[in-house]
């Protein structure tokens, strides 16, 4: 009975540290910049958005597309499998480019 009380009383614990401090397991903000490094899995025929990492990345006409040289790319130019690190903003729709830079293909 007694191990039972400690049990509870440290589970207590843990779950009213969790509801002080509002940990969270969602790291991004709203509003907040993030980096996703990672392969292009996939692009509709629209170029409304990519998937990177299993995630769904919209595009604006505000994106800025470019290769590691800073050269300006054209949306048309990006395609499945590209590795990329894509800069992005949070909100309440999801993630939205800001920055696109297409890596260098390893040989």
């Amino acid at each position: 009975m007694n191990l039972r009380k400690i049990f509870l009383v440290e589970f207590a614990v843990f779950i009213l540290t969790f509801l002080v401090f509002n940990l969270g397991f969602s790291q991004v903000k709203m509003g907040e910049i993030t980096s996703f490094p990672g392969v292009i899995e996939s692009i509709p025929a629209d170029f409304k958005f990519i998937v990177i990492n299993e995630v769904r990345i919209y595009i604006s006409p505000d994106t800025k597309i470019v290769n590691e040289s800073g050269n300006i790319l054209k949306i048309e130019e990006l395609k499945p499998r590209f590795n990329v690190t894509i800069e992005a903003v949070r909100s309440k729709d999801g993630f939205y480019a800001k920055k696109i830079v297409v890596k260098k293909l390893k040989k």
